[in-house]
């Protein structure tokens, strides 16, 4: 913290990390995790003296200054994309980090086709902060690994920050370096041909007037005799070339001209079909030769494109009956059949089937579970009433209601009914055949009260002592126990009430009985996380600890009305 002198007074100013406390006198530090929003992105950000650091989830690394998560993962690199589809064909098949892939030229990444951002954005400038041909972490990219198909007709030698190719005879470097390209001898000069020159791919050919021949050495032309009249072939024997090639005469001979996806045979004067699954097909799923080209087979889950030599995903969801009453996901050379919370997809029944949670190896509730469609209820102890999802209630004034405590029959131990009382064993149903007594049986209760509703709870003031428990609350999920308690939201700002918690039960009492008077008190109480409680060995810390099947957070009004 430094002091800056103004006229008349100061002001503090503090270093980074820290901010000024109101009264302007002091620095306190910042805590960056709450006033800075997204901060360690794909990790959970810690704050420290002065600082932050991130804990990076599975597959990322935090940078050097811990600051940042940065993205580990490996994946294959596509360079096209057909619709939000990356394209087998255009990939290395070399596994690589996601900025090396996005920072390098790459359309998608990895084996769920993550987009990569486009350039000047700043979703790119964020993955690429030093530019093309460097990683989110400032290491150079090696572009002849991860594009795998550069400097056709040549080789590939990686520099720092991009690349370079080192060309075959017959082609030279364009003006970036990055592409091999034919060089036209016949341009050159001294020509390599007295006479006509042709060129070709990757070199050229010469040739002669009309009553010259090449000589030997393929660099001068020499006279043919003049008694000689040549013989056009082409004319004389039609067909020559065969139907997938074009005859060309020469002076005392013929060439054939072969169609693409034809060649020469060995003699060179007839065309044949070329296998090019001989070659460089580019098929990473097997290869079908045809006459005249190919075609690329592909893997379960993906279709042969119409247009294109490649495989594209196949998307089953368009057939209606392939997940049943599911809802059909595709997904790249798959499809997932979804279903809502509390259902199952079943592939016999071909459809969504209820899942009992209350036949489940993990029972979800501490004292008796009713099994619904799509989820579940959890009963309370006697002389409770459940309140919300997973939460039991009980105190002065407060009665189980509804029907009577009835035992269920022996042929129906486990049926659990929502709209009757049961009864169960809080450790197990009883074994059929096994004698029971009445005196074992622990009697549960599914009556409930309205939580949207206020609570209304009459006392005599004058009878009323301070250790008498005016409701008391037990969380009814078994994955509550020990994770949550219960607190005095707002309404009690003269602190007349207080709740107290033993033997894993929450229960609310008056503190001051002397400051009480006869009157309404209207109070908010909620469930909130049991701090210092422990995760099973492995697990992280569960913040969210009402999520899913931990059931829902118990939020109610209190009106006690002290007579």
């Amino acid at each position: 913290m430094t002091c800056k002198n103004l006229i008349g007074t100061y002001m503090c100013i503090c270093t980074p990390g820290y901010t000024r406390q109101p009264n302007g006198d002091s620095c306190v530090d910042l805590n960056e995790c709450t006033a800075k929003p997204g901060i360690c992105e794909n990790g959970r950000c810690e704050n420290t003296v002065g600082s932050y650091r991130c804990v990076c989830d599975q597959g990322f690394s935090p940078s050097p200054s811990r600051t940042e998560c940065i993205d580990n993962r490996q994946g294959f690199c596509f360079l096209e994309v057909l619709q939000i589809m990356c394209q087998m064909s255009s990939s290395s098949r070399v596994s690589v980090r996601k900025s090396e892939c996005c920072c390098d030229g790459g359309r998608g990444w990895g084996p769920n086709c993550e987009l990569c951002p486009l350039p000047g954005t700043t979703q790119y400038k964020k993955m690429c902060p030093l530019g093309p041909g460097y990683t989110t972490d400032g290491q150079d990219i090696d572009e002849c690994k991860v594009m795998g198909n550069l400097c056709k007709n040549g080789q590939c030698l990686n520099t720092l920050g991009s690349f370079s190719c080192i060309c075959k005879p017959g082609y030279t470097t364009d003006i970036t370096d990055t592409q091999c390209v034919d060089v036209d001898e016949c341009v050159q000069a001294p020509k390599p041909c007295n006479f006509i020159c042709k060129n070709t791919e990757g070199g050229y050919l010469c040739s002669c007037p009309r009553g010259y021949v090449l000589s030997l050495s393929d660099e001068l032309c020499v006279r043919v005799c003049v008694c000689e009249t040549d013989n056009n072939e082409c004319n004389t024997e039609p067909g020559l070339c065969g139907p997938n090639g074009v005859c060309q005469n020469s002076p005392g001979s013929f060439n054939c001209e072969c169609q693409r996806g034809f060649t020469l045979d060995p003699n060179g004067q007839h065309c044949e079909d070329m296998d090019e699954c001989v070659g460089n097909h580019r098929c990473q799923h097997g290869c079908q030769n045809l006459v005249g080209g190919y075609r690329c087979s592909c893997p379960q889950g993906y279709l042969q494109h119409y247009q294109w030599n490649q495989c594209v995903d196949e998307n089953e969801c368009q057939n209606s009956q392939i997940c049943g009453g599911a809802s059909c996901h595709n997904t790249l050379g798959s499809f997932r059949c979804l279903c809502p919370t509390g259902f199952a997809f079943e592939q016999l029944m071909g459809g969504c089937q209820d899942v009992n949670e209350c036949s489940s190896t993990q029972n979800p509730c501490s004292f008796g579970c009713s099994n619904t469609d799509g989820g579940y209820l959890c009963g309370c102890p006697p002389g409770y009433l459940r309140a919300g999802q997973g939460h039991c209630l009980s105190g002065a004034g407060l009665s189980a209601g509804g029907s009577p405590l009835i035992p269920v029959a022996d042929g129906d131990e486990n049926a659990l009914s929502p709209e009757a009382c049961y009864e169960c064993k809080i450790n197990g149903y009883p074994k059929k055949g096994r004698k029971r007594r009445n005196n074992d049986l622990d009697w549960v209760s599914l009556a409930s009260v309205d939580v949207d509703d206020t609570l209304q709870l009459r006392l005599n003031i004058s009878t009323l002592k301070s250790k008498d428990h005016i409701i008391d609350f037990v969380p009814a999920l078994s994955t509550l126990a020990n994770h949550v308690r219960y607190a005095i939201d707002y309404g009690n700002d003269d602190g007349l009430f207080r709740m107290n918690q033993m033997d894993g039960v929450s229960y609310l009492h008056i503190s001051k009985k002397k400051a009480l008077q006869p009157g309404a008190y209207y109070l908010q109480i909620r469930s909130v996380p049991q701090t210092g409680s422990r995760e099973p060995s492995g697990e992280r810390p569960d913040t969210d600890y009402l999520s899913g099947q931990r059931g829902d957070a118990l939020h109610m009004s209190v009106q006690i009305v002290l007579h």
